[in-house]
């Protein structure tokens, strides 16, 4: 929820000091914030690179006004503003309570009557900007703060006068394809019935814990949006009648605020006396906890320090010079006294040519770097590595754990933001996007397996997020699979630990779970087959969860490895299929997935339907030629074709789109995935000592890196440039730039 302010972020803004990072997007960054006479605020600033573009500014100023006509009641009060200034800002009261998406996944859909309840409240809202000729245009769960007064619509970035086209662009959908309504679906002007559209998808999340469209790809979600029916599964049927009518394609079938508002709630009880106790528990949370929050700022990258020459080599360097380059912070000295220093190996940076830490917690790759990449730092892999590691994305950030813990790096820069907070195995360290859970080795044997989350503000551990005195923390074999919607699923076992390979003994009793990382309670827990004592790799070979499915790639007790498809509500198999795999470790790792389909990495190029398992379509019959391990995009699914090079299918129909053409595609890697992300023009193939690149469009060759490294993953990150190609060795884990 809270994050470090980083080192060019402001020190503060008016009469209000920035306390930490509540989140970034495309048009700004949200601060929490403290006046000078100690009042709370949430900050909201503009972007610098976009703070010069007129029409962005407008945009802000728009924003400006539409929250302070809807106010303190049904919004987050204004207490100051300055959107004229170089950097515009805009200072709100910061709302004590979960938005009604946090609030969902805590305590579960709420009841009818406080749906009801809630629904009438925003129709009051909705009223109000009405009633001054703003609609607000991105009404969402998001945006639904749930106070024990009620609930308060925040973020009013495209809000605008009804009828005002300025910063409409012909035929633009601005907004969330979730909640949009048809006609802003397709550019057209966005009324107060469209308003009236969003806030009855709202309702039926609260209702449901699902959106009235589903989730998905954009353009699939505008497309049902446009033309399929709302899917209104568990809403009550008084309820949904109201709800259905909302949800009209044709504007002036929708009812308008009061009418809603009429139908939805007769109650005049407290909006809290609705509320489940979970929820208002959580509200009570947030309010304490925002107290306790200290400002910590990230130390600059080494690039902006001073030159290497005029640091001297790590090993000479005193406690003073220390304090002095980590800029006297507790955490500057505590990083490196825990393992810094092992990203270095004794080598000065200068002559390495690789990233290395200059005394403090923030590191950085070479100035002038050997090789095409933009940073390269070291890893540490023993013999005895069960998973090599591998590269989450975090924010802006890498997170690795390798020999020498867990890191997070600047995906930008390179730098070791946070050297070794913790030990964890590379198979024991996930993230949802919102946090980055790890396992705690206990000191004892065969003590209780406990998780824990990273708090980056304070750059420490958190106490432990759940403990399971049922289950041995120490046993190798525990792996934490994958988390999603506040849901953190893991393998973990049950007997005595094993010093032989990973661990397995016959004794032992493994489970594969499902844990709430909100209630801390295990949703289900399924149990998994008995594993030969001898056996070098873990239960699961590769996971990922889309929507209600959790996808894994499972070794079987001789060895084999399965396909399975389960149901994340329940943990039952939904399907599975067996695997024409002579070596797992084959297929480490390896699972391309998208909203419909699996593609499983072996055997010919296939779509198998994630609701049954079902074969869709087959790339390889007629083809006398293999295909390797796809890699999905919402576009095309990419693999390489023996002999040929990398193909581009298109993934609801198997039609080939293009094959690689224009360069050495026959000594494309058969085994490595291409590599592609969402919005960028070129797909990336692992060949001979390079990393290959063609035109997405086309399958046209562009230039070759020069890449020694063996894995290639994207990361995908909104923050900054720091989008990257991330390339894993042995030795080095490297950050290439998209192109």
């Amino acid at each position: 929820m809270f994050s470090p302010l980083t080192h060019d972020d402001p020190q503060q803004l008016g009469t209000y000091r920035l306390i930490a990072r509540l989140g970034s997007g495309g048009m700004g960054t949200v601060y929490l914030a403290r006046s000078s006479s100690g009042r709370t605020a949430a900050l909201k600033t503009m972007h610098a690179r976009i703070a010069t573009d007129p029409a962005f500014r407008t945009r802000f100023r728009l924003e400006v006004d539409a929250a302070r006509v809807i106010g303190g009641v049904h919004g987050a009060q204004v207490f100051d503003a300055a959107p004229l200034s170089e950097m515009p800002w805009l200072a709100t009261e910061y709302i004590l309570g979960p938005p009604l998406d946090d609030a969902v996944a805590l305590a579960g859909p709420l009841p009818e009557p406080a749906v009801r309840a809630l629904g009438a409240a925003l129709c009051h809202a909705l009223a109000q900007l009405h009633a001054s000729e703003v609609v607000h245009r991105d009404l969402k769960p998001s945006n639904i703060m749930i106070t024990a007064d009620g609930p308060k619509v925040i973020d009013f970035g495209i809000a605008r006068a009804i009828g005002d086209a300025r910063l409409t662009r012909v035929g633009a959908a601005d907004g969330t394809p979730a909640f949009m309504s048809p006609e802003q679906a397709t550019g057209q002007e966005h009324t107060s019935a469209g308003d009236i559209f969003a806030l009855a998808g709202v309702l039926v999340h609260a209702a449901t814990g699902h959106g009235p469209f589903g989730s998905g790809q954009p353009a699939d979600l505008l497309y049902r949006v446009r033309y399929a029916d709302p899917d209104l599964t568990g809403v009550s049927d008084s309820l949904a009648t109201v709800l259905a009518r909302c949800l009209s394609k044709a504007p002036a079938d929708r009812p308008t605020t009061v009418e809603l508002a009429a139908q939805l709630s007769t109650s005049t009880s407290d909006f809290a006396c609705h509320l489940p106790e979970a929820l208002l528990i959580e509200i009570t949370r947030r309010a304490a906890e925002v107290w306790h929050i200290q400002p910590h700022r990230l130390l600059p990258p080494a690039d902006t320090l001073p030159e290497p020459s005029t640091v001297p080599p790590p090993p000479a360097m005193s406690r003073r010079k220390l304090l002095t380059v980590g800029g006297g912070s507790t955490l500057g000295v505590a990083a490196v006294g825990t393992g810094a220093w092992a990203w270095l190996g004794g080598r000065n940076t200068r002559n390495s040519g690789t990233g290395a830490p200059n005394g403090g917690a923030t590191t950085s790759a070479s100035a002038t770097p050997k090789g095409e990449w933009l940073w390269r730092l070291p890893i540490s892999t023993s013999k005895s590595t069960i998973v090599p590691p591998v590269p989450l994305t975090y924010v802006g950030w890498i997170v690795i754990a390798d020999d020498n813990g867990v890191r997070f790096i600047d995906g930008e820069r390179g730098g070791v933001e946070f050297p070794s907070l913790s030990k964890a195995l590379s198979h024991q360290c996930v993230t949802d996007g919102d946090q980055v859970h790890t396992c705690e080795l206990p000191p004892d044997a065969d003590g209780p397996l406990s998780i824990k989350s990273f708090d980056l503000i304070r750059g420490v551990l958190d106490p432990p997020l759940v403990t399971f005195q049922d289950f041995n923390g120490r046993l190798l074999g525990t792996q934490l699979l994958c988390a999603a919607d506040g849901v953190l699923y893991l393998a973990a076992g049950q007997g005595k630990e094993s010093g032989k390979g990973v661990g397995f003994r016959s004794d032992q009793s493994w489970f594969l779970l499902a844990v709430n990382t909100r209630t801390r309670k295990i949703i289900w827990r399924r149990p998994l087959p008995q594993r030969s004592a001898t056996s070098q790799r873990l239960h699961f070979l590769a996971s990922q969860v889309m929507e209600k499915h959790l996808v894994l790639l499972q070794e079987t007790s001789g060895g084999k490895v399965r396909l399975s498809v389960r149901d994340t509500r329940t943990g039952n198999v939904r399907w599975e299929q067996s695997m024409a795999v002579s070596e797992p470790d084959d297929v480490q790792g390896q699972l391309a997935v998208d909203l419909f389909y699996v593609y499983p990495p072996v055997g010919a190029l296939r779509a198998l339907r994630l609701s049954d398992g079902k074969e869709e379509w087959n790339f390889g019959d007629g083809r006398s030629r293999r295909t390797g391990p796809p890699t999905a995009t919402t576009h095309a699914v990419y693999a390489v074709e023996e002999g040929l090079g990398v193909v581009a299918v298109d993934p609801m129909t198997g039609e080939l789109q293009w094959e690689e053409k224009g360069g050495r595609g026959a000594e494309a890697d058969f085994d490595a995935p291409p590599v592609a992300i969402d919005g960028f023009e070129n797909v990336y193939s692992k060949g001979p000592g390079q990393l290959r690149t063609m035109d997405g469009g086309t399958g046209r060759t562009g230039r070759a890196y020069e890449a020694t490294e063996d894995r290639f993953f994207a990361h995908d990150s909104a923050i900054g440039d720091a989008r990257r190609i991330i390339a894993m060795g042995d030795e080095f884990i490297t950050g290439y730039a998209l192109q």
